[in-house]
């Protein structure tokens, strides 16, 4: 395994890129742009603040707090959605790239799932995992065998 970083991936939202370019500044790499990194797509929801949500949207609301992995915004997706095509779009990198250190930026729903299929955790147990803003989690994947080496860590 690669002690630096060798390849870059982020989602194509404006915050994570702003974060790869950082990252790029320092470590020269150019980054891979991946929609399966996206943060989660809320359809007619996206943008509204979450004290509104029960007024306007109380049907989903109700389905969210009864099974956040189905429920289904108007025009969106599942959480269960996100998390799988960000696990899928990990994978596809570990496949091609699995001897190399490769970092990662994306989102609070996507970095979730990925971090639920390591551990084993369904994704409905999603919020036991606190994910602050610009903090760095760690996976290794080696044989079809997942470890969590670090989570939620803000050394910088």
């Amino acid at each position: 395994m690669e002690t630096s970083p060798t390849i870059l991936f982020s989602s194509p939202y404006r915050r994570a890129k702003e974060t790869a370019g950082y990252i790029s500044n320092v470590t020269g790499l150019n980054p891979i742009f991946i929609d399966g990194l996206k943060e989660m797509n809320s359809g007619e929801m996206e943008g509204i603040k979450a004290s509104e949500m029960n007024d306007k949207y109380p049907e989903y609301m109700k389905r969210w707090r009864r099974d956040h992995s189905t429920a289904r915004p108007p025009g969106g997706e599942t959480l269960g959605e996100v998390h799988s095509r960000a696990w899928k779009s990990i994978l596809k990198i570990f496949d091609e790239y699995n001897e190399s250190l490769v970092v990662v930026v994306a989102h609070l729903f996507p970095i979730q799932g990925i971090l639920c299929n390591v551990l084993g955790m369904k994704s409905n147990n999603f919020e036991k995992l606190v994910i602050d803003l610009g903090s760095l989690s760690s996976i290794e994947i080696q044989n079809n065998s997942y470890r969590l080496l670090r989570m939620n860590d803000m050394p910088h």
